[in-house]
């Protein structure tokens, strides 16, 4: 490539680069203690869910070689809808091939121009790419502020409206306010979509997601999780109506266009949704040993936000604090990433630490003699 158009991507990576935000991909590096992970209930380790994952499988370790609509080759794809919608509570549930195409597709079929949606000003990413794709009227309201939902729906004048938000917010680890949020769709005549992505197999007496765990998974029209988090394996699903479900089918663009889930990649996520169904008590153990690492940070005098789950941010406040502090953390084998702009607002890096079931008590030692000695260094 040359000209203007490599000139100006040059230019870009180059100012990324001086402001110490230039993304990489890191190299594998093994018996690391892992506080990156999204594996919250280290699923991925568990030797009942990989046997039963392959016996599901047996030999069939080829991809599914067409788009669903055109080849269903994975008889496990539709016995894995079901027990999705199961575990949701819902009439019917729509296997996607990760969560970031099942939030586009949803959110690209079901919204038009006409129809205003009510997002959270830190939803994920996929959320607002999949709004922006649907051409709606787009209104965003201030982190959990309530008062600036209501604010926003009084003024709306459409007919068509839904509020979307996380349930589990990925940076900041703090929940969103759903009792609060069906309250105002109720009154305000909206729909509402959760994104259960960090909350499923985590919250909840069945480990259905917070939706469950707050009691209003009922009056929730749109619920969709990922496979690739607690569940440790890959895709992402709608759970809702089956008129709703009939309806991605023939207007998802991500679903339609896209080859499916290989059979040993299905066949893994339904042994682990099984497995966490059978043992719903993880999720519950993980949060209680989140909440005592928070109570160690914060007693050495660091900033979690608000974080309640199993995702305590280590705000450090500058971009460099929180690389260095990452590197640090690093350098003692411990992995933990700086998260900076434009994924978080700026002026609130931080160091992410995601809790999972394999975090043992010898390895949150090491990471808090580390915290301490970075804080002795740095003030």
């Amino acid at each position: 490539m040359h000209g203007p158009l490599t000139e100006r991507l040059s230019q870009e990576l180059d100012e990324r680069r001086r402001n110490g935000l230039l993304r990489i991909i890191p190299e594998h590096r093994p018996h690391l203690i892992d506080l990156s992970t999204n594996s919250y209930l280290a699923l991925h380790l568990n030797t009942e869910v990989a046997a039963e994952a392959q016996r599901l499988a047996g030999t069939a370790l080829h991809g599914n070689l067409a788009s669903r609509l055109i080849s269903e080759t994975s008889p496990l794809a539709a016995e894995l809808e079901a027990e999705l919608a199961a575990w949701k509570k819902t009439e019917a549930a729509l296997l996607f091939n990760s969560g970031y195409t099942a939030n586009i597709g949803i959110l690209q079929a079901i919204a038009t121009r006409d129809t205003e949606v009510f997002c959270d000003r830190l939803n994920h990413a996929s959320i607002i790419d999949g709004l922006r794709l649907s051409g709606c009227r787009l209104r965003r309201y201030r982190h959990c502020n309530m008062a600036d939902l209501k604010r926003l729906l009084a003024a709306s004048k459409a007919k068509e409206k839904i509020i979307v938000t996380d349930t589990v917010f990925s940076m900041d680890g703090d929940c969103a306010p759903l009792a609060d949020i069906v309250e105002c769709a109720q009154n305000f005549g909206c729909c509402v979509m959760v994104d259960e992505a960090h909350a499923t197999g985590v919250f909840g007496k069945n480990a259905g997601g917070l939706a469950d765990e707050l009691g209003v998974a009922d009056v929730i029209d749109i619920r969709m999780g990922t496979l690739s988090k607690a569940v440790a394996g890959v895709g992402g699903f709608f759970a809702g109506s089956a008129l709703l479900r009939d309806y991605l089918v023939n207007h998802a663009r991500s679903l339609i266009y896209s080859t499916g889930l290989p059979h040993a990649a299905v066949a893994f996520d339904l042994a682990a949704v099984r497995h966490i169904r059978a043992h719903a008590k993880m999720g519950h153990e993980l949060l209680e040993k989140a909440r005592l690492f928070r109570e160690k940070l914060r007693s050495l005098g660091f900033d979690t936000l608000a974080s309640n789950t199993q995702i305590v941010p280590c705000r450090t406040g500058s971009d460099a604090e929180a690389v260095s502090l990452a590197a640090f953390l690093y350098d003692r084998g411990i992995l933990a990433p700086a998260i900076r702009p434009p994924t978080v607002p700026k002026g609130s890096a931080r160091v992410r630490f995601s809790v999972h079931s394999g975090f043992t008590g010898k390895q949150e030692d090491s990471v808090i003699t580390a915290l301490k000695e970075w804080k002795c260094l740095n003030g």
